[in-house]
């Protein structure tokens, strides 16, 4: 669920992965329905139905420490996400009201509303998706494929490959024990270049019996790009629908 929140922030996810058994597994060998099963499991399970908006509240840190500052997001049903942050006395905006991707970006030296170009805009729609790739997979268009599991820092994990209907691969470490999701691995074009990134989840909490990651590191080239910590996380708060909506010039 907090992948979604997360991304809030950045908005902001592949390597290359062995590919899924395509033979009968081994008896003790985890299939994809166990694994995905698992995870929604680790997540909430049906409580995911039940949350229709979530509002988090925290700070996003810089390479590393360089500049922080408040961050402030917002995710509705169906699709919808708002971001906030605040550097330097300047807020950064970006929303996505399911049909249009925008953002107010002084630090551009606009203060208008202006439409995202479309590798940014890709970031925001995935984080509008409140539940994610492993909850109703295949009517959202994705694909899932499972591939040999691996140890993460010392700890087994499942690896699953996720590959969205515009074609976007990214890589998700599977907790082995718990079914949370550890790691995000993936390629992004920023400024039209294409990184690497990988997005690591820490700190769960469970807040209104949903496991909640409140740390998120991004590395992008294994470098420390930015990390955001929830100080709040709330589920089902009011949120009005013209906060997502591309405000007139």
């Amino acid at each position: 669920m907090l992948r979604r929140a997360s991304l809030l922030s950045c908005g902001l996810l592949v390597c290359v992965l062995a590919l899924a058994f395509g033979s009968v597994r081994a008896a003790d060998e985890p299939t994809l329905e166990a694994v995905v099963a698992q995870i929604v499991k680790a997540q909430g399970g049906e409580k995911l139905k039940t949350i229709k908006s979530i509002k988090t509240t925290g700070k996003l840190v810089f390479g590393g420490g360089q500049a922080e500052g408040p961050l402030v997001g917002f995710v509705a049903r169906p699709g919808k996400v708002r971001q906030e942050i605040s550097l330097g006395g300047a807020k950064l905006v970006q929303a996505y009201d399911g049909t249009t991707a925008w953002q107010i970006n002084p630090f551009t030296g606009s203060s208008k509303p202006e439409k995202m170009a479309e590798d940014e805009a890709s970031v925001l729609m995935d984080a509008a998706d409140m539940d994610g790739p492993f909850v109703d997979s295949a009517r959202k268009g994705y694909k899932l494929e499972l591939a040999a599991d691996e140890e993460l820092d010392g700890t087994p994990v499942h690896v699953v490959k996720v590959t969205n209907k515009r074609g976007k691969v990214e890589t998700y470490y599977v907790d082995a024990g718990s079914g949370l999701i550890l790691k995000v691995r993936g390629k992004e074009k920023i400024r039209g270049n294409e990184v690497e990134v990988e997005t690591l989840l820490s700190n769960y909490k469970e807040v209104n019996g949903i496991m909640t990651a409140h740390a998120i590191d991004r590395l992008i080239g294994g470098q420390p790009f930015i990390q955001i910590v929830f100080d709040r996380v709330e589920y089902n708060v009011e949120v009005e629908d013209g906060l997502f909506r591309m405000p007139e010039e």
